[in-house]
């Protein structure tokens, strides 16, 4: 019989209430119905301790090399799965209090809900927390085969270093992200202020969204619009969406028109959505009229 004691604090009444169920619902898939073993669960303070005490799964079932590596998986995997679930928010947490020094509230509840995101339950995301539990696994089982003793936080502090490190990438690139956000937010805000105390110099103009990135704009006849800050009145730029935006915008802000018509298929792209936002009730969609048709019929003649 095999004796393991398993130690953790406690961050929250939630944290003690969830560590049993994740040791509990490894043993019972262990055991799958046959006699297993007591487990005991004392709280002293802000530690809880699981005492689990191993039996054999019956003499003849698997042989005794076999179902200590399975116990031993079984009982990595719970811990791994306890450390990600339950532990790894305030790791997360830890890491953005060390590392950087956000002046709000709002600032740091917008980082961690983007490291949240970028952690949670989303394809891309799924995937990279499989690959977490994994690898704390592969640690913990590990570990486990050394000894019967695992306190789970000085594991997680002495043991899972790289672990730590691939979340500060993740709260790295949430900082970053939130920054370009704010900064942004900030350029859009700037550039909505100025179009409202802007006059108007142009009574109407189009904005012909050909396709992908490449845009042309035009007066109220349908010509071609000339504007001597921007070399072309067609610009394509291949993956470089913000120069993209940064030429139509300042084109457009430089024509001022009264009412902006954009003619397209596809209304929620980044730069349609970012004049909309700028120009406000100036701007009106036409998703399908004579011109959209001679436009669209001329990439696709093109292509």
């Amino acid at each position: 019989m095999d004796f393991f004691v398993i130690c953790a604090k406690l961050d929250s009444a939630e944290s003690g209430n969830l560590l049993p169920g994740y040791i509990d619902g490894a043993i019972d898939e262990l055991y799958k119905g046959k006699e297993r073993t007591d487990t005991s669960y004392t709280q002293d303070g802000k530690l809880i301790r699981a005492a689990i005490a191993v039996h054999d799964i019956g003499e003849g079932d698997i042989p005794r090399k076999e179902w200590n590596v399975m116990l031993l998986q079984g009982l990595a995997q719970a811990l791994a799965k306890y450390i990600v679930d339950v532990r790894e928010a305030k790791i997360v947490a830890e890491v953005i209090a060390t590392e950087y020094s956000l002046s709000s509230p709002e600032q740091l509840k917008a980082v961690k809900e983007l490291s949240s995101r970028l952690l949670g339950t989303g394809k891309d995301s799924l995937e990279a927390r499989n690959l977490r539990i994994m690898g704390i696994k592969e640690s913990c089982f590990m570990y486990l085969k050394e000894s019967k003793s695992f306190h789970v936080d000085g594991f997680i502090t002495f043991r899972l270093k790289d672990y730590k490190s691939k979340l500060k990438e993740t709260v790295d690139f949430a900082v970053d992200e939130y920054l370009l956000d704010k900064q942004y937010e900030e350029f859009i805000g700037l550039l909505q202020y100025f179009v409202y105390f802007q006059e108007p110099l142009t009574p109407l103009v189009h904005l012909m969204h050909i396709r992908g990135s490449e845009f042309s704009i035009l007066n109220q006849e349908f010509a071609t619009v000339s504007v001597s800050a921007v070399s072309g009145v067609v610009a394509r730029i291949a993956d470089q969406e913000l120069e993209m935006e940064d030429i139509v915008v300042s084109t457009l802000i430089s024509l001022s028109p009264s009412r902006i018509v954009i003619h397209t298929r596809d209304p929620e792209v980044v730069i349609i959505s970012t004049i909309r936002r700028i120009f406000g009730d100036r701007v009106e969609l036409c998703l399908l009229c004579p011109q959209c048709n001679l436009i669209h019929q001329g990439a696709r003649h093109s292509d």
